[in-house]
């Protein structure tokens, strides 16, 4: 186990202080790549007060379509070549109104599960990663003790590294997909599996996932204190700007739960992240998920929720009463929406607290386009 003076140590009520005082030092600098980033974090500030003057834009779209816009999973053990694939990929990027210039340190979903020990596979083809379950049973289930000596969590303290030195002053640090502890053990298990647990060993899946959320403090510790330690922005990958520390997790497993089970073995770790990091956007994921948006919108811990309506139902129209719970409840929402839906979501939402990332946006061109819309509608 890390001792306490290695990144990977856990939190403490100083070192996030500090990280909050660094990050809202950074946010008053312009990027090279977002001149107007000092604005920018002031307009996701209010967004996360629930007092945004306007709805927010997250729209980043290639300029070009000439260069490797792949996550360049090959490269990965070799970072200086990986650094500027993704470089090259900023550099080529728009970023209108409040979309930010990041890299993401990214290996693909559920990294958790990666770092606490399950064989990870990656398809450069398809562009994306997947694990192969490691607990068997739970009379023997593996310690959740983080080992330094992980191929995946070497590579992406590397990766960090290398992209913290290079994105000082130029663009933000992204993390990786850390996801909450129930979805990490979903993948350490099997959801299959997962599922009949909840019947069989309820008790011993509660215990596991507060294990994964003390194994993840120490990731998301580490994966500040790189970054700010070069003077370089951390953020997640909903492109969400915060001065205070924050997480986004993940519990895809939740579509295959009732609100009891989601209440009761999904919500007490996923809480305890939010409390831990200081802020939390639950990313909810396909309408069988959204049948949870009102433990979310009780929860004093989960700050804003993100939709993704889902494969086969993009319209996100279809779940206002849903956001409007959400934002009822003055948690502000980000939501993934097709462009030509845009003006009429923002219409019946509350436009202090939401924030929209459009689907179906080819150019430079239409996403200013769309910023100057809602600059119109929303003066």
């Amino acid at each position: 186990m890390a001792s306490r003076t290695s990144p990977l140590s856990p939190i403490t009520p100083a070192r996030k202080s500090a990280w909050s005082r660094r990050l809202a030092a950074i946010a008053d600098k312009p990027l090279e790549f977002k001149p107007d980033f000092p604005e920018a974090a002031r307009r996701w500030e209010a967004w996360w007060r629930f007092e945004s003057a306007r709805p927010l834009l997250v729209c980043p779209v290639p300029k070009r379509r000439d260069i490797n816009w792949s996550k360049s999973f090959d490269l990965m053990d070799r970072p200086a070549e990986w650094l500027a694939v993704r470089r090259r990929q900023v550099e080529s990027t728009h970023y209108p109104a409040e979309t930010l210039p990041v890299i993401r340190a990214d290996i693909g979903p559920v990294a958790m599960a990666a770092f606490l020990g399950a064989p990870t596979h990656t398809s450069e083809s398809e562009q994306t990663s997947w694990q192969e379950p490691i607990i068997r049973d739970w009379d023997s289930p593996p310690s959740f003790e983080l080992d330094l000596e992980n191929l995946w969590l070497r590579r992406v303290l590397a990766l960090a590294e290398h992209i913290a030195r290079d994105a000082a002053g130029r663009y933000l640090f992204c993390f990786p997909d850390l996801t909450g502890g129930v979805d990490a053990l979903s993948n350490l298990r099997g959801p299959d599996r997962l599922c009949m647990d909840l019947f069989d060993r309820r008790d011993a899946v509660k215990a596991a996932a507060a294990r994964v959320v003390d194994a993840w403090e120490r990731v998301f510790a580490a994966l500040h204190e790189i970054p700010l330690a070069h003077g370089a922005g951390v953020i997640q990958w909903l492109n969400t700007w915060s001065s205070v520390p924050h997480t986004v997790p993940t519990c895809d497993f939740n579509a295959l739960i009732g609100p009891e089970d989601f209440g009761d073995v999904c919500m007490p770790s996923l809480e305890e992240q939010a409390r831990r990091a200081g802020r939390c956007a639950f990313h909810l994921d396909g309408p069988a998920a959204a049948r949870h948006a009102e433990a979310l919108a009780r929860s004093p811990h989960i700050t804003a929720v993100q939709f993704t309506p889902g494969a086969g139902t993009p319209s996100a129209l279809a779940k206002l009463d849903m956001l409007r719970l959400v934002q009822k409840a003055r948690k502000p929402v980000l939501v993934f929406v097709p462009r030509d839906e845009i003006l009429p979501l923002c219409d019946q939402l509350d436009p202090r607290g939401l924030a929209v990332w459009p689907t179906g946006v080819a150019t430079p061109q239409e996403a200013d386009q769309i910023a100057q819309s809602l600059a119109k509608r929303f003066p």
